[in-house]
């Protein structure tokens, strides 16, 4: 029974701690004393709550159910939680000297602010007054000997206790921060209980030991400046964000997620460190941003720029994502890089290394896939079961596209002694497919673009605009109208100079009225012009980097062509050369092709000159008698 004795002290002493009355203590201290005697003369040796209450039922004078039970409860709470819980202590209201007159200074201050009916007062009153005394029984003298832990014991008891936690800690957030303007506690206090309602608040236990290891190693290095100065900081960072075009989600969203960041440091008595915060939120992101993770990594990134450059990067992007290569295990890492740093001397570009490597990596999943530990495990026959698995190619030409480059891996394995020699001839080649239908915009559907241009009138409009009317008036494919830059156009002479991504190759164009109407309108009115970029087509929001791609087909939707690829301006203008009466040389100059071979294809959209080309029957000699139908 020794434990009992012992739990009963650990009751009596809180109980004495939060000023219950001598009665209440006594009456406890006669019900732990009776059941004591009734567990003895029964020879029951353990503490049961069941049979304590069984006890209370049968034994207790009425009057006395009430107490006797909520003594046992206590007794139960410290069985099972060294503690009593909350939902079974009362704060009684005697707050010290000290902190009754930090609470009449608040009152005071707030009464003469106005605004304030005598019931809120005294609700502000009530729930200031039970937070104090909470601090007060549990070692606090006054405001300033409050810390982080007894703000998380207070959320705690405010939780277990069943009651409207987030009103409580709402009244005591605005005492606290009066506090803290006055230099009586920290300016985190008010933050950090405010933040307890929706749970962010962290500390160093919601880390691994390791990852709390490297953070203990950079504190003793000294590494960080103060948190108080990171929070300080804050408010500049913002207006920095702002100032340079930043959306209002984005300059409304760093100041909380930089502020769960200092709450963190200032509870640990830490300073703002990169490895810390890196640490602190692979930890605990997920949990406090859910869906916004990135964004949070995004303010958190930006912010050491703004750091260690004293200002923000617009132009500096961050990718954090893993990709399946990271997620292959290293013997599979370990053939696949020096691969492609082989490819990479090899001059290749960087689309086409990029090829290179998501072959590899889908083919080496496979054999993770498959259950594989190392490429000496290979065969034939599972490098036949991986082409007959790798089944998810739209055309027989990207199924061979993959298949050349598994197979030069599959080679480079050879090289190495990896794998037995002549492997990769277990890896097939595809049939070629047929000529394809050549799809070009209607005339209904160039008009639709046509007036969707001319009535453009927001940025994004005009933006797209000036994409629309480049990609039907001159042709080009989408990666070039991308990679436009100022300087590519020549005003005066009313023409547009640009290096074919695809070929290299140099191309010159005339402008017509359309297109350099559409471009100026865009660069006057919706273009940002601080950006320091040479580049035409940029973003419209920060941080104002280069347009991609995909910018090309969304203005074609927004123009209201859903169906095709953007590739179908560059036939549509083709076609029309061709259709005006160029020939194949001048028609392959236009569009900037070296031969006619890739313009033959639009000979078949020439249909006033394809009637030319069907011969008579009687000059070829064939006659149709005795055919199906004639006599």
């Amino acid at each position: 029974m020794v434990n009992f004795k012992n739990n009963v002290m650990v009751v009596i002493a809180t109980l004495e701690r939060y000023r219950y009355g001598p009665r209440a203590i006594q009456i406890s201290l006669d019900c732990y004393n009776a059941l004591n005697e009734s567990m003895a003369h029964n020879g029951i040796q353990r503490f049961s709550m069941d049979c304590a209450l069984k006890w209370c039922e049968n034994s207790a004078a009425k009057y006395l159910k009430p107490q006797y039970q909520n003594a046992i409860y206590r007794l139960c709470d410290v069985y099972e939680y060294g503690r009593i819980l909350g939902s079974h202590l009362v704060v009684y209201a005697h707050p010290s000297e000290q902190f009754q007159d930090s609470i009449e200074g608040y009152l005071s201050e707030i009464s003469l602010a106005g605004g304030y009916t005598q019931a809120h007062l005294a609700n502000i009153r009530h729930k200031v007054v039970q937070f104090c005394c909470f601090m007060q029984y549990n070692g606090a003298g006054c405001i300033e000997d409050i810390d982080y832990p007894m703000l998380d014991d207070y959320d705690q008891f405010l939780r277990e206790s069943s009651k409207a936690y987030y009103i409580n800690e709402g009244l005591v957030s605005g005492f606290l921060g009066y506090m803290s303007a006055r230099g009586r506690c920290r300016k985190g206090y008010s933050l950090y209980i405010h933040y307890m309602e929706s749970d962010k608040c962290t500390s160093l236990s919601d880390l691994a030991v390791d990852a709390q290891a490297v953070i203990h190693a950079r504190r003793k290095a000294g590494a960080c400046f103060p948190a108080e100065e990171f929070h300080q900081s804050i408010h500049d960072f913002a207006g920095r964000l702002k100032s340079a075009g930043y959306s209002k989600t984005v300059t409304d969203s760093a100041p909380y997620h930089l502020t769960l960041l200092y709450l963190f440091l200032d509870r640990e008595n830490l300073g703002y460190d990169r490895t810390i915060t890196h640490m602190w939120f692979e930890a605990v992101g997920k949990r406090l941003f859910g869906k916004g993770l990135c964004m949070a990594r995004r303010t958190y990134e930006m912010y050491d720029d703004y750091v260690r450059e004293g200002d923000i990067l617009p132009s500096h992007w961050w990718k954090h994502k893993d990709t399946e290569y990271d997620r292959l295990p290293s013997w599979c890492q370990a053939g696949i890089a020096p691969f492609i740093g082989a490819k990479e001397k090899e001059g290749w570009e960087r689309s086409t290394i990029k090829m290179y490597r998501t072959c590899t990596t889908r083919f080496c999943g496979f054999l993770v896939s498959s259950g594989l530990t190392s490429f000496a495990e290979l065969t034939p026959r599972l490098v036949k079961e991986f082409n007959l698995f790798d089944n998810g190619h739209k055309t027989p030409e990207a199924k061979n596209a993959y298949n050349s480059r598994i197979r030069k891996f599959l080679i480079y394995l050879e090289m190495k002694e990896a794998i037995p020699m002549g492997m990769y001839l277990a890896l097939p080649g595809q049939a070629a497919g047929g000529e394809k239908i050549v799809d070009i915009l209607s005339p209904e559907e160039i008009e639709t673009v046509e007036v969707y241009c001319s009535n453009a009138a927001a940025p994004l409009e005009l933006r797209d605009a000036a994409i629309l009317m480049v990609a039907l008036n001159t042709g080009f494919r989408s990666g070039d109208i991308i990679g436009m830059k100022l300087s590519d156009i020549d005003w005066k002479n009313r023409s547009i100079r640009i290096f074919q991504q695809k070929t290299g190759a140099e191309h010159h164009h005339p402008m017509d009225n359309k297109t350099g109407n559409a471009i100026y309108r865009y660069l006057k009115d919706a273009r940002r012009r601080d950006t320091g970029s040479d580049r035409l087509f940029l973003s419209l929001k920060a941080p104002y980097g280069p347009a991609s791609r995909s910018a090309c087909r969304n203005a074609m939707e927004r123009a209201g062509i859903s169906a095709g690829k953007v590739h179908m301006f560059r036939r549509t203008f083709g076609s029309a050369i061709l259709n005006s009466g160029a020939t194949l040389t001048e028609t392959a100059e236009m569009l900037g092709h070296s031969d006619t071979k890739s313009v033959h294809k639009y000979t078949s959209l020439d249909t006033e000159r394809m009637r030319l080309c069907p011969l008579s029957l009687s000059e070829t000699g064939l006659s149709m008698d005795e055919r199906y139908g004639h006599e």
